[in-house]
C-alpha cells in the first residue's frame, strides 16, 4: 500500500517532462506503440497521489469515476500538473512509484478499477487488468536456482527479441550494451532469457530500468521468462563471456 504518515507529503518539486510529452502525444497518437513507450517511462516514474487526512488520522485518496460506474485512482505524473489540476492551495500529495499505484488498484479492499494519471489533461488510464498483467511479468532479483543454470544454444532466436531491445534502448542514453543468452536448468525443464545490460546508471535507477526491461520484454520472448540484470554482476559475466551484443549503442 502506499505510505501514509505526516511526514511522507512529497515536498521537492517533481518532474516528469519525457512522460508527460508521450501522454500529449497519445491523445493524437492512441496506438499500441505509443501506449507501450508510455507504459515503459511510467514504469520507471515517480507521482504524487493527492491525499486528504480526516480528523481521527486516518489517509484517504482522490477517485475518479466515469458513467460506467468505473472508479480510478487519481495520480500526477508531475508537480505542474498536480498543482494545475488541485484547485486547494493546501492540498497535499505523496510520492508513489508505479509499483505502489500498482498495489494500491490490485488491492481488493479499495475496489479501484484502475489508476488515471493527470484526469481531465493529458489523461492516461491504467486498468486493473493492465496492472494484473504486469505485476504477473514481474520477475525478483536473481537467486541461487537461476544462477545454477548454464547457457544454452536456443534452436532458435525469438523474431522480436533484437529489433524490442532495440526500440527499449534507442531513447535511453544510459544503456550501452545488451546481452541476452538462453539459461536451462540441467534437465532443461526450465528456461530463461538472461538480458544482461551493461549502463551508466547505478542503485534505484538501475533496478527501475531493468525491472522496466523486464516487463517490456516478456510478451516478445514466446512464453519464456526475462531476467535482466547488470553486466556486473559476476555469473553474468561468465554467462556472456562468449557472446555478441544484441544491442550496442553507437
Amino acid at each position: 500500500m502506499l505510505p501514509m504518515n505526516e511526514d511522507i507529503y512529497i515536498k521537492e518539486e517533481l518532474k516528469n517532462d519525457e512522460l508527460l510529452k508521450l501522454m500529449h502525444e497519445m491523445r493524437s497518437q492512441n496506438t499500441p506503440q505509443k501506449m507501450l513507450e508510455v507504459l515503459q517511462l511510467a514504469a520507471a516514474s515517480f507521482f504524487i497521489v493527492p491525499v486528504d487526512r480526516s480528523a481521527d488520522g486516518r489517509f484517504s485518496f482522490h477517485a475518479v469515476g466515469d458513467k460506467n460506474g468505473r472508479r480510478f485512482m487519481a495520480a500526477y505524473s508531475d508537480t505542474g500538473s498536480f498543482v494545475t489540476a488541485e484547485k486547494d492551495e493546501d492540498q497535499k500529495g505523496v510520492k508513489a512509484s508505479f509499483e505502489d499505484l500498482m498495489e494500491a488498484v490490485l488491492d481488493e479492499r479499495l475496489k479501484l478499477d484502475g489508476v488515471i494519471i493527470n484526469p481531465g489533461a493529458s489523461e492516461v488510464i491504467f486498468g486493473r487488468e493492465l496492472m494484473n498483467s504486469i505485476k504477473g511479468q514481474m520477475e525478483p532479483q536473481p537467486q541461487g536456482s537461476d544462477m545454477d543454470m548454464t547457457v544454452v544454444k536456443p534452436a532458435e532466436y525469438p523474431p522480436q527479441l533484437k529489433p524490442m531491445l532495440n526500440e527499449f534502448c534507442k531513447d535511453n542514453r544510459n544503456i550501452r550494451r545488451v546481452y541476452a543468452v538462453l539459461l536451462s536448468n540441467p534437465d532443461q525443464t526450465l528456461f530463461r532469457w538472461l538480458i544482461g545490460v551493461d549502463s551508466s546508471m547505478e542503485g534505484d535507477e538501475e533496478k527501475y530500468m531493468l525491472d522496466t526491461l523486464a516487463k517490456f520484454m516478456t510478451p516478445y520472448l514466446q512464453g519464456i521468462e526475462p531476467l535482466a540484470v547488470s553486466t556486473d554482476e559476476d555469473y553474468v559475466k561468465q554467462a556472456i563471456k562468449d557472446s555478441e551484443p544484441f544491442y550496442e549503442r553507437t
